[in-house]
């Protein structure tokens, strides 16, 4: 019999692939029911051998849960012009077979792990010392500064892009979403009395689902939450647990730095895409999968192809009342989603050099929007001053030589750079402010890794001064921190924001990830400050997201429409 074959188009991301509020039950013969349902309809998949795509297949979340349920869904293969590079190192370790249209076969070592059967049989040979990998016979070159920190965390003198090395990692973090899957696949394949390869390196935060329980009821998020605390407390990893139900201590990727654990130079992994931030401070830091994880906490190291590295040079001088968010959206309406797939993106430039780190944390975070592993920002005088007083460790600034080869250099004038605004479905669908219609709203919310830190608050402050809510719309704010809510709270930002008519919502990842207050219902129209405005990511397949700065955030709650000027 012939096989069927499912066509579908470019930039299929992981939220189209297994719907995040579906994966608090990690089962495959659950997952397989609801894989693309929201573009082909639940259980329609069962009725495929193989799927065929464009490019970018796979982008957005570091979630593992995408390609099980495609496995577990009886997909032989997925053939794609091109895979977003989370997905496919994912894809590798679990034995979903990929196939690059018109590409040439994988590297040997890919092929050396595709014929063990996977990741983790692969390393279970390494451990025994019946395989070895071998050091790179790169002859020497000038390097990148994400080169530089692959090279010397594998062994390496020198290292090329395209080219697969075996990193130690510095820093491995993982969230309640993900944690007890990963616990469970490290005793089962490294065994039930194995121990974390460094426990003093391996950092768990309770963020993502904390709050699912507020719009419905899902005790697998609580059973997942409860799994991560108790393996935490087995291995002594460093947690980052609730202060009170349904409140965390922070979101990852604002936690981890607020807390001094992120220096330049580390290697650092975690169990969502948007791990890249740390970059910001000049570590190479990249999302991975379940497996990888349970791998890491065995060897302590992780696979991945060195990434070339796309500079992004931005200068001029940025007009008053815009912020890092509208340059991140304005550099992926030109370049796209897939402008960066397992690139770095690093950035420079004057208009660097005056940003915050929480604006700069805002670009590292949405690199991967853009298909990057990593969005890097060279340590400069402003990394010294935020890391003075939360890191007492030693660091190394690594930074990339002058005549390193990079894949290309844009170069931004960003003086005349006006409000941007991505529209539904996806994050690189960007006009200026002034070319959007007439869009009324009926939600507004400000929070998440991207939009909840001090500087996005204090953006919402500014606006919300002296100003009324909309009575047609809602709107939410969430800090990011138990920090950032103090300072927001001593600075008078919440009295602000209480007369203005916000809610203010507990710390954690909530709306972002359909798991908390603040989701689109349906037909529902909002704008966010948050990252990502897949169909269905935050609330009702049927609702319209559009992403903006906190400040057009803000504004837009005021006029109950989407604006950047108050009338």
């Amino acid at each position: 019999m012939k096989e069927k074959v499912l066509q579908l188009d470019d930039d299929i991301n992981t939220d189209d692939i297994i719907p995040a509020h579906r994966t608090t039950n990690p089962d495959p013969e659950h997952l397989k029911h609801y894989v693309l349902e929201h573009i082909i309809g639940i259980d329609t998949l069962l009725e495929y051998d193989l799927i065929e795509a464009g490019k970018n297949f796979g982008c957005g979340s570091s979630r593992e849960y995408a390609p099980v349920a495609i496995k577990a869904a009886g997909i032989k293969l997925v053939r794609a012009h091109s895979f977003a590079e989370i997905f496919y190192r994912n894809s590798i370790n679990i034995g979903l077979n990929l196939e690059i249209i018109g590409d040439s076969p994988d590297n040997p070592l890919v092929t050396a792990i595709s014929a063990a059967g996977g990741l983790t049989a692969f390393n279970q040979q390494r451990l025994q010392n019946k395989i070895s990998v071998p050091k790179n016979n790169t002859a020497p070159c000038p390097m990148t500064m994400a080169e530089k920190m692959l090279a010397k965390a594998s062994g390496n003198d020198y290292v090329k892009p395209g080219e697969i090395v075996f990193a130690k990692v510095d820093l491995a973090m993982s969230h309640d979403a993900i944690a007890a899957p990963v616990f469970r696949l490290f005793h089962h394949y490294f065994g039930k009395n194995a121990q974390i390869w460094d426990s003093s390196k391996v950092v768990l935060v309770a963020d993502h689902f904390i709050q699912v329980n507020d719009i419905r009821v899902d005790p697998q998020a609580t059973k997942l939450y409860q799994d991560m605390i108790d393996f935490a407390h087995q291995h002594g990893c460093k947690l980052f647990d609730l202060i009170s139900p349904g409140e965390a201590s922070g979101i990852c990727h604002v936690l981890l730095p607020e807390q001094g654990l992120i220096r330049p130079g580390m290697i650092i992994a975690g169990t969502d895409s948007h791990s890249c931030t740390y970059g910001a401070f000049g570590s190479f830091s990249t999302g991975v999968g379940t497996t990888d994880m349970a791998n890491i906490l065995a060897t302590g190291n992780m696979w991945l192809r060195v990434p070339g590295t796309i500079v992004f040079e931005l200068f001029g001088t940025l007009p008053k009342y815009l912020s890092a968010k509208d340059i991140m959206l304005f550099i992926l309406g030109k370049i796209g989603c897939q402008g960066a797939i397992g690139k770095v993106m690093e950035f420079r430039g004057s208009v660097i050099e005056q940003l915050s780190i929480d604006e700069r944390m805002t670009l590292s975070n949405m690199a991967v929007e853009c298909g990057a592993m990593c969005g890097l920002i060279a340590p400069d005088a402003v990394t010294e001053e935020y890391l003075k007083d939360k890191s007492k460790s030693e660091f190394d600034t690594v930074v990339g030589d002058n005549d390193a080869e990079h894949d290309h250099v844009y170069q931004f004038d960003l003086s005349k750079l006006e409000p941007q605004i991505a529209c539904p479905p996806k994050p690189d669908q960007v006009l200026n402010i002034s070319e959007l219609p007439d869009t009324p709203i009926t939600l507004a919310f400000v929070g998440s890794c991207t939009g909840g830190k001090l500087a996005d608050l204090a953006q919402v402050a500014k606006v919300l001064t002296n100003q009324r809510i909309n009575p047609n719309v809602q709107m939410y704010v969430v800090p990011a921190s138990q920090l950032v809510r103090q300072q927001a709270e001593e600075v008078g930002y919440f009295d602000i924001f209480r007369q203005a008519g916000v809610q203010i919502l507990k710390s954690g990842c909530g709306a972002c990830i359909n798991s908390g207050k603040g989701v689109l219902g349906k037909q529902e129209t909002g704008i966010y400050a948050t990252n990502r405005n897949f169909t269905g990511r935050t609330g009702d397949p049927t609702g319209k997201n559009y992403l903006a700065s906190p400040r057009v955030v803000s504004i837009s709650a005021i006029n109950g429409k989407i604006s950047d000027k108050l009338v």
